[in-house]
């Protein structure tokens, strides 16, 4: 290698691996001593590592002379035989040009994380377009299937009594066979209306969903109440989603196929960020299951907006709800817009984008912001088949997204479903279909972003109890990633006190933490009562009245007294001469829930 080269001809001409370190030779050389180039270690900041040095003996510390580098690295050299302004001059050109090489490498690994995070995205997109694709074929069947039994079928009568028509109208019953085939023609232009009503309702884009809605009521065989209100008028494509899902659960409440005791519909409207209607009525022996299957289609059609159309059913009295942003949305952030923490965070990584500007670290930022949003990922690991099609569309319609893994369930296995980056990282819970090995079980318990793992649980509970928790996962793993970019800001930046604070203060992710031990099989904990400590931290339902054991209808009284009694209980639990001192903190915890359920 020449010598005296000025350090603009060694990086254009040096191998990309070994510019940093002809850099510092070069730099040896020119003062005739020994140089190092030193930058702050990952897990100590205080402490300095040698990326590349002239000499073996060389170390960052001594009495070494130091050059502070861009980007926080020091270069420092000993022992110089000569030195001048052009020993000067070469020192801090080196400097630069280090700086320069920590930004190319820092540019280069931000495109590549962009690449991989690209490749994701497009993933989703395809995997959004083919849910779309799928629900347009749904919709193409039914207005097939609905028209063409109300057109051929019926026409196909029609033409039958024609003909009978012809051979008797020699014998003289011509009067009574043209108003008979005259009802025919009404009965069945009758339900040609009422299909195309349903397809595109007349009174929908004038006067809005509910007057379409008690328009329909009124062509039903059983008496339908309306009461609440939806508000302000919102877009066309919302409002017609909400009336499509509303309008089938009500087709099939008040329609004729269900045989109960009190067959009227109650239905009542809210508004808050979405447009809810809640449809309670009599439905007999049917279960949830039942209605959840004859709804089957229109839930699809409606999570494809964001929105959700849920099915409870309890001494014979169905409730069905159907919830819908007023504006399109991820199932992550309609739910996230009523979690204090879930906003607290978003706020948290829209401070650490400002804060970032147009440096290096906002790529990392804004993937941060990207995955907030985006729904729950579950892994399902299994063997060559994998999950079958109707899970998959099942957790899809809950607005989880389902990626499959094919065992063994080893530890590299856990470090793929682990990573940030990858088509099946970044996984929220596991259900593992083949036997786990103990490597993989304390991999996704060590890791920082606490993943859920479950083996005995189907898809469409481990996804329901999923996008349950979506606001406070979708929390924690933003705090967890964003506590790795601390390192880069000042000591005294606000964003890290924020970050600290908020997973100090943050009492959902100690509920989500504490219930993944009880749902793990952490039998000393609470021995005898576990069970019901789940349930009050949201194992069947983190609405107050599943905490608490309620019924869906119980009103806000018996909620309250419920939750104070359930706080007196777990207060006095905590006291007891025989209760442990785990025990007790976790008595601690569910005091505080019960008494939040108080409060709200």
């Amino acid at each position: 290698m020449r010598k005296n080269r000025r350090p603009h001809e060694l990086v254009a001409s040096a191998p990309p691996d070994r510019v940093v370190a002809a850099l510092v030779d070069q730099l040896a050389d020119a003062v005739g001593g020994q140089a190092a180039y030193c930058v702050p270690a990952t897990d100590r900041p205080e402490q300095l590592d040698v990326v590349a040095s002239s000499a073996d003996s060389v170390h960052c510390g001594g009495d070494s002379f130091r050059e502070p580098v861009r980007g926080g690295g020091v270069l420092l050299f000993s022992g110089a035989k000569r030195w001048g302004e052009k020993e000067l001059k070469a020192l801090r050109d080196t400097a630069g040009w280090l700086a320069v090489t920590a930004d190319v490498d820092r540019m280069r690994a931000d495109r590549e994380r962009a690449e991989e995070r690209c490749r994701s995205l497009r993933s989703e997109v395809t995997a959004a377009r083919e849910r779309l694709a799928h629900v347009r074929d749904l919709e193409r069947r039914r207005l097939v299937r609905a028209i063409t039994t109300s057109t051929l079928r019926d026409l196909d009568e029609l033409r039958r009594r024609l003909r009978g028509f012809g051979e008797q109208l020699a014998e003289g019953g011509e009067t009574a066979r043209i108003a008979e085939l005259g009802s025919a023609v009404d009965d069945m232009l009758d339900t040609f209306r009422t299909v195309v009503r349903g397809v595109y309702p007349a009174m929908l884009p004038d006067k809005g969903p509910r007057a379409a809605l008690e328009e329909l009521a009124a062509t039903l065989p059983h008496p339908v109440r309306f009461s609440g209100d939806l508000g302000r008028r919102v877009g066309w494509q919302i409002e017609s989603g909400f009336y499509h899902a509303v309008a089938a659960v009500l087709n099939l409440l008040a329609g004729e196929g269900i045989n109960r005791d009190d067959p009227a519909v109650e239905v009542e409207f809210g508004r808050d960020e979405e447009l809810r209607a809640r449809l309670r009525t009599s439905v007999g022996d049917l279960s949830a299951g039942d209605l959840r299957a004859a709804l089957h289609q229109d839930a699809e059609r409606i999570a494809v907006l964001g929105g959700a159309m849920e099915c409870a059913v309890s001494g014979g009295a169905a409730a069905v709800s159907v919830r819908l942003a007023d504006r399109t949305t991820s199932a992550t952030t309609s739910q996230g817009e009523g979690s204090a923490l879930f906003q607290r965070v978003t706020d948290l990584v829209r401070q650490g984008q400002e804060a970032a500007g147009a440096g290096p670290a906002r790529a990392r930022w804004d993937a941060i912001a990207a995955r907030l949003v985006q729904p729950p990922r579950l892994a399902v690991v299994a063997d060559a088949d994998g999950p079958d099609s109707a899970e998959v569309d099942s957790a899809s319609l809950l607005g989880v997204t389902v990626v499959f893994a094919e065992g063994p369930a080893d530890q590299q296995l856990a470090a793929e479903l682990l990573a940030d980056d990858g088509p099946r990282g970044s996984v929220d819970a596991v259900l593992c279909r083949v036997p786990p090995t103990s490597e993989f079980r304390a991999a996704l318990r060590r890791a920082p972003q606490r993943v859920e793992l479950s083996e005995v649980a189907s898809v469409d509970q481990t996804a329901r109890r999923l996008i349950t928790w979506a606001p406070v996962i979708a929390a924690r793993r933003a705090i967890v990633s964003a506590r790795a970019l601390l390192p880069g800001l000042p000591a005294d930046h606000p964003l890290r006190w924020s970050v600290d604070r908020i997973a100090a203060e943050s009492h959902e992710i100690t509920e989500l933490d504490l219930l993944d031990e009880l749902l793990g099989g952490e039998t000393r904990l609470l021995r005898g009562v576990a069970e019901e400590a789940a349930r009050l931290l949201g194992a069947e339902g983190a609405d107050p009245r599943s905490r608490l054991g309620l019924e869906p209808e119980a009103n806000d009284e018996q909620v309250r007294v419920a939750a104070q009694r359930a706080a007196n209980r777990w207060r006095a639990h905590a006291v007891r001469p025989i209760t442990g001192g785990r025990d007790a903190s976790v008595c601690d915890v569910l005091v505080r829930t019960a008494e939040g359920l108080l409060s709200s």
